[in-house]
């Protein structure tokens, strides 16, 4: 019976948080890449930074994930032909253990990088 209860237990654990790591995981990448969307598509960094904030800020009220479990880094350049980097980083609980709640905290990374109009403000 323990013998059972030592395999068993895990395995539940195990089986009950994979759902929750791969929604975590796709909430990180979705934000990501909203967030390079919206900062590559401004006139000037400020905007950009404005607009990445706002669409990740969206993303992660549309998920029901706590604005403390995520953070974003922005990087690159809005200069015509640059590339611009969204990395949001997502705390994902490593189990959920009945009675005792979570355990192993986790941090996922997702990153997503968008191409700066080569053509941009050139005019007509």
């Amino acid at each position: 019976m323990l013998g059972v209860g030592f395999i068993v237990l895990p395995v539940l654990v195990l089986v009950l948080t994979l759902p929750a790591w791969e929604q975590r995981t796709v909430d990180a990448q979705d934000a990501a890449r909203n967030a390079a969307r919206a900062l590559v598509t401004q006139a000037d960094w400020a905007q950009g930074v404005s607009a990445a904030d706002q669409a990740v800020d969206q993303a992660v009220a549309s998920a029901g994930l706590a604005t403390g479990d995520v953070s974003v880094v922005l990087s690159g350049s809005l200069d015509p032909g640059g590339s611009v980097t969204a990395s949001v980083t997502v705390l994902v609980w490593a189990g959920n253990v009945p009675g005792l709640g979570h355990v192993g905290p986790l941090h996922y990374t997702a990153s997503s990088t968008q191409h700066v109009d080569t053509y941009r403000g050139s005019g007509s």
